[in-house]
C-alpha cells in the first residue's frame, strides 16, 4: 500500500495577536523576528494514522508532500522522522498566500507523478485560514472518493477501510473502497515525538524539490482573493468577587451589580 499524506506550514496558532501585525499591504502578517512556522497540527495527525497503518501493513510506505517555500522541507524532515519513508517538497505559495484551489492543482498533479497511489491522508483543515477545503478539491481533481473529518480508523486492508466520520452531534461508522482520500482530525491520535534516531536519519534523506512548471501546472487562477485582513484586539476582562456572607446577600449584591451594568 502507498500512502500520500499531505502537509502544511502555518503560523503557530497559538501566537499571542499581540505579536501579530497586519502589513501595510493589508492582506498580509508580519511576524516577529524568531517565529517560524509550525506544522499544521491535523497534518500531524495524519502522518501519525500512517505510520499507525504502516506498522499495522507490511510493506506499506509513505510519502509526505508539501507547497512552500525552503522551510517546508523541515516539516517533511519531521515527517521522516516519525517513519515516513520518502518527502517531496514542491516550490510554492505558502501560508495565507495558499488558495485552495491552486494548491489542490498542484497536489495532485504531484500524486499522479508519483505513480501509485492507494490512500491520501489529509488534514481535515489548516490552522491559519481554517477553510478545510483543499483536502475535498484535492480528492475531486484525483477523480477519488472523500470522507471528512475522520475522528477513528476501527479497520485497515488493502482494499478498504472503516472510519468513523464526524457529523453534527453524531459519528457515523463508514466502510470505503481504496483508492480514498481522508480529512484527519485531531481526535484520532495524539502525533508521537520523533525519536532522536529518525531525526538523524531524517537530516540524511534526500527532498527532492519541484517546481509548479515542472509538474505543468501553469496560470492556475485562485478561486478566492483576499481582500483585507484584520486582527481582533483580544478583549479586556474584568473579575469582581462577591462575597457577602450568604446565598441571599450574594444573590442580592449580584443581581445589583447586574443592574448597575445594564444587563438587567
Amino acid at each position: 500500500m502507498h500512502i500520500v499524506v499531505t502537509l502544511k506550514q502555518v503560523y503557530d496558532p497559538n501566537t499571542s495577536p499581540a505579536l501579530l501585525q497586519v502589513g501595510a499591504d493589508e492582506i498580509s502578517l508580519e511576524v516577529r523576528s524568531g517565529m517560524s512556522p509550525v506544522l499544521n497540527g491535523y497534518d500531524a495527525n495524519a502522518i501519525e494514522e500512517a505510520i499507525k497503518i504502516k506498522e499495522a501493513i507490511p510493506g506499506t510506505t509513505i510519502t509526505a508532500i508539501s507547497v512552500g517555500d525552503d522551510q517546508a522541507i523541515t516539516h517533511i524532515r519531521r515527517a521522516l522522522a516519525m517513519g515516513a519513508d520518502a518527502g517531496v517538497h514542491i516550490k510554492g505559495p505558502t501560508g495565507l498566500d495558499c488558495d485552495s484551489f491552486v494548491i489542490a492543482e498542484v497536489l495532485a498533479a504531484a500524486i499522479r507523478k508519483l505513480g501509485l497511489v492507494d490512500l491520501v491522508l489529509c488534514g481535515k483543515a489548516a490552522s491559519d485560514t481554517d477553510a478545510g477545503q483543499t483536502h475535498l478539491i484535492l480528492a475531486e481533481k484525483l477523480g477519488i472518493a472523500s470522507v471528512s473529518p475522520i475522528k477513528a480508523l476501527e479497520q485497515v486492508s488493502a482494499e478498504s477501510l472503516i472510519a468513523q466520520r464526524m457529523g453534527e452531534g453524531q459519528t457515523q461508522r463508514v466502510k470505503a473502497r481504496l483508492p480514498l482520500l481522508l480529512g484527519i482530525s485531531n481526535e484520532i491520535n495524539k502525533p508521537r515525538a520523533p525519536a532522536l534516531k529518525g531525526v538523524m536519519m531524517a537530516k540524511k534523506v534526500q527532498v527532492p524539490t519541484w517546481s509548479i512548471e515542472e509538474l505543468g501546472v501553469i496560470g492556475a487562477a485562485p478561486s478566492a482573493t483576499l481582500k483585507k485582513l484584520f486582527i481582533t484586539p483580544a478583549a479586556n476582562v474584568a473579575t469582581t468577587m462577591i462575597s457577602q456572607g450568604s446565598d441571599e446577600a450574594n444573590g442580592r449584591a449580584l443581581a445589583e451589580r447586574l443592574f448597575d451594568e445594564g444587563v438587567l
